[in-house]
């Protein structure tokens, strides 16, 4: 890693060497966005599978670790269907609503039953908190590993270690643990995956589809009203499934209002800027 990166500066090219997919990787001048962003705090990374160039936003935030919220439905369903945990992305569960009792802050399309696929485009986490007896301690502790994803800890039986700060990531190991799915798919069967890109695909463009999930939790947990923070992590594929990019963004906002769709268009803008999400690849 060394080498390559005396390589790049002799090369002139403006280059940073992080471990992992990122052979060269450079700032992206924030100006332009200084509007989109206002007072928010934004760590991003964008890793493109064509040359293993990667950009970023604020450096130092890349290996900081921060709880996934529902960015850890992507890996949450892939597990859930290698372990049999739910037969296909089509099968329902009833919501319970004695046992997962909806709070003040759900919206209603979570006061419902669900599917798979349905749970996943409406980010139910009821549904997700109800896979867990299904899935053994073991089976968890093996896809974390296989995944490499961020500390990997977690509660056996715990159903909010995604969202109570005890399993946390970093922007740099989201992008890694896409990467991954997209070199290898990271030990998950081609057709877990395929089926799990039916729910996850969120727009196509020029010939390009987007996957992609979001995630959000309150920084004070006691307190919805006040800062949250979140994400938009995913991938891109051409048509012909060449994979394209992996993506992490992560932000940080005065509250939710701020954050909520803030995430999905600054990430678009981003990864359309540095050629990624448009019609030459």
């Amino acid at each position: 890693m060394k080498h390559k990166c005396i390589v790049a500066l002799l090369l002139l090219v403006p280059a940073i060497c992080f471990a992992g997919s990122c052979k060269t990787s450079e700032s992206i001048n924030l100006e332009p966005y200084a509007a989109d962003i206002g007072a928010s705090q934004i760590t991003f990374l964008v890793w493109s599978a064509s040359n293993n160039h990667c950009h970023f936003i604020n450096k130092p935030g890349l290996t900081q670790r921060h709880a996934p919220y529902s960015s850890f439905k992507i890996p949450h369903s892939l597990i859930a269907l290698e372990t049999g945990a739910v037969k296909s992305m089509d099968e329902r569960i009833e919501w319970d609503a004695v046992k997962y009792p909806a709070k003040s802050f759900w919206p209603e399309t979570w006061k419902q039953s669900h599917t798979l696929v349905s749970a996943f485009k409406h980010s139910a986490v009821w549904y997700y908190k109800a896979l867990v007896p299904g899935i053994k301690p073991a089976e968890y502790k093996k896809w974390l590993s296989a995944f490499h994803y961020g500390n990997q800890t977690f509660t056996p039986g715990s159903d909010e270690f995604w969202l109570n700060n005890e399993l946390q990531i970093s922007p740099q190991e989201q992008v890694e643990f896409i990467a991954c799915l997209l070199k290898n798919r990271c030990g998950i069967t081609a057709r877990h995956l395929a089926a799990f890109e039916s729910a996850a695909l969120q727009e196509t463009k020029h010939g390009l589809s987007l996957y992609a999930k979001t995630g959000a939790g309150p920084i004070d947990p006691n307190n919805f009203d006040g800062a949250f923070e979140g994400w938009y992590v995913g991938y891109i594929k051409s048509d012909g499934g060449k994979s394209i990019a992996a993506f992490a963004l992560y932000m940080e906002a005065k509250n939710f209002s701020a954050l909520k769709d803030a995430r999905k268009a600054l990430s678009l803008r981003l990864l359309e800027d540095v050629g990624l999400w448009d019609n030459k690849q």
